[in-house]
């Protein structure tokens, strides 16, 4: 006798529904939420930008020619503004491990606010 062909859920229909009857879903959408808020943290993506450029430029300023000291007026602008970038990425990568994205609260009576999962 043949059995009852099982139903099928798309990913993105398991994505977008709110129960799914699979308990590893329900158990990992907090954690799946968080890492979403920390993907779109814009001090994250600050840090790693100011952190390129500061150990580019920062680089560059170790070793400058006389040229480029007698148009900075002797100061080895290059290095010292490669480390002040670096000193920013420091910053708003520990501001952003220290202080997470807050998450709205599920219950939200905000009309504006997305369903969360």
């Amino acid at each position: 006798m043949p059995s009852e062909p099982t139903k099928r859920v798309s990913p993105a229909d398991a994505a977008d529904s709110a129960e799914t009857g699979d308990a590893a879903i329900a158990a990992n959408a907090p954690a799946m939420t968080m890492r979403q808020a920390r993907m779109l943290d814009l001090r994250i993506y600050i840090s790693a930008m100011f952190f390129i450029f500061g150990t580019t430029v920062t680089v560059m300023g170790i070793s400058p020619s006389e040229a480029q000291l007698e148009r900075a007026a002797g100061v080895n602008i290059n290095l010292w503004a490669g480390l002040a970038m670096l000193g920013l990425s420091a910053v708003m990568g520990v501001w952003a491990f220290v202080s997470p994205p807050e998450l709205p609260a599920a219950d939200s009576s905000d009309p504006d606010m997305p369903d969360l999962p």
